[in-house]
């Protein structure tokens, strides 16, 4: 399969306005990683706790710049293949000892999203709908089927939540690649543990939020740079991806368009189409089996909840943030937008959840954070992309094409 003409161009001169790669590297982190733990980080330390991790982590991405290209020259390439293995043992080791506890609700209240996924996906096996039980905690099945058939594999060796290691070990490889720099993955890595705490919150826990949202960026980057023999097989786990959480949804313009762009609209739609099929495909035979509503879409409509202050508010916002999507798509996408671009698409529904959640309660509500999860990786990646400078293949071939008429 041929992947690299699927990397992230560096940004365009529109960024120029800030004074340095560093204000931008300061901004673009400290959004990506402060914003989905916002609700994990007031949960536990309060207000003013909150605000002075949200002042840390801006002061220190201002001047990582500065010392960050230092750590990496100490770091020998051959060294971060093994960092990155005791890495993961070391999240595995963490995994092994608190889980238990955090699943016993003793430390955070636990968490039952991976006992959702074992629990839906035992029930699939046996033949029966999933969406028909509650979880230990009492609250019905949240994620779609595509979740479910993904999580499979991870619920027959024992539980869905061994599923965030695979996709993390994923997200990595998909960064070396994309940053042409095994050291500057692991820095990547290393980043999103330490400064966003809400990745380490959903690993102890089990949670699936960070494996769908690397699921999504891994299908979709794929799509791209797939060869055309293997586009379909991605399309097809594109769309069990998308049905996962139905917020993924809003990238299928940014997709159609990118995959315009890059193969022709023919293509590009009977691509879409696939994947979108793939999603109708798996859903649509659970909800006409339960005809008074689907509990993941019950589950997933965060926005329901404000009715009270906005009339229509679950189905007027979601229409919003599509038109949102949309415009990103149509205005601003090209060879290097997937991460840029699906972050702010995908980041549009939470702030506005975040805001209309503190107009409702009167006071500073985060409690939707954890949901910016979705757009981390994205966020993360495509900042991180911007900080090195990373030239695609294609920008490579027109430099030293240049260059050599230069020298001729």
């Amino acid at each position: 399969m041929r992947w690299r003409s699927a990397l992230p161009w560096t940004f365009p001169q529109k960024w120029a306005g800030l004074r340095s790669r560093g204000e931008y590297m300061a901004l673009g982190m400290g959004f990506t990683f402060v914003v989905p733990s916002l609700g994990q980080v007031q949960k536990y330390v309060g207000m003013w706790g909150t605000l002075f991790y949200v002042l840390l982590v801006f002061g220190f991405w201002s001047v990582a710049h500065r010392f960050l290209r230092k750590v990496e020259a100490l770091v020998p390439e051959r060294w971060a293949w093994g960092l990155a293995l005791a890495t993961g043992l070391m999240l595995f080791v963490l995994f092994s000892a608190l889980y238990p506890i955090a699943d016993a609700g003793i430390i955070g209240g636990g968490s039952d999203r991976d006992d959702a996924l074992n629990l839906g996906v035992r029930e699939l096996l046996r033949g029966r709908c999933p969406y028909h039980v509650t979880t230990y905690l009492g609250n019905p099945i949240a994620p779609l089927p595509g979740g479910l058939l993904l999580s499979l594999p991870f619920v027959m060796l024992g539980n869905s939540a061994y599923q965030n290691f695979f996709w993390l070990a994923v997200f990595f490889l998909i960064a070396r690649e994309v940053l042409s720099d095994t050291r500057q993955a692991l820095l990547l890595l290393w980043s999103l543990l330490l400064f966003s705490p809400v990745l380490l919150q959903q690993i102890v826990t089990g949670g699936d939020l960070p494996a769908n949202s690397i699921a999504v960026l891994t299908f979709c980057w794929l799509l791209l740079g797939a060869s055309h023999r293997w586009r379909p097989v991605v399309a097809l786990l594109l769309g069990l991806a998308w049905a996962w959480r139905v917020n993924f949804v809003l990238l299928i313009p940014l997709v159609c368009v990118l995959l315009d762009r890059k193969i022709g609209r023919r293509s590009a739609l009977g691509l879409v189409g696939l994947a979108s099929g793939v999603f109708a495909g798996v859903t649509l035979p659970f909800a006409l089996h339960d005809p008074h509503g689907l509990s993941p879409f019950l589950m997933q409509n965060k926005f329901a909840r404000f009715d009270g202050i906005l009339a229509h508010a679950g189905l007027l916002l979601p229409l919003v943030a599509g038109g949102y999507a949309l415009a990103r798509a149509r205005a601003h996408a090209d060879a290097r937008a997937l991460f840029r671009e699906g972050a702010l698409i995908l980041a549009f529904p939470i702030i506005g959840g975040l805001i209309l959640a503190t107009v409702q309660a009167g006071r500073l509500d985060l409690s939707l954070a954890d949901y910016g999860v979705s757009f981390l990786f994205f966020g993360a990646l495509a900042t991180w992309t911007r900080w090195v400078h990373v030239l695609s293949l294609e920008e490579r071939i027109a430099f030293e094409e240049r260059r050599s008429a230069r020298t001729s």
